[in-house]
């Protein structure tokens, strides 16, 4: 099954919504549906993958 997907978020500028929709799409891409979710899960339940994510994150 195809489901279309909307969410809001905030951007700055055009410039970098179109960076998050390419940043969506290479996740599906890559992980589908299933893995986006399993992600998620991973995310919100192990800390040292939050914290991981947030150190990669923060280096910018």
């Amino acid at each position: 099954m195809q489901a279309q997907v909307t969410i809001g978020l905030t951007v700055k500028d055009k410039t970098e919504a179109h960076q998050v929709k390419k940043a969506f799409e290479t996740m599906n891409k890559h992980f589908g549906a299933k893995g986006i979710i399993h992600m998620e899960k991973l995310f919100l339940n192990d800390a040292f993958i939050r914290n991981l994510v947030k150190m990669k994150i923060n280096k910018k």
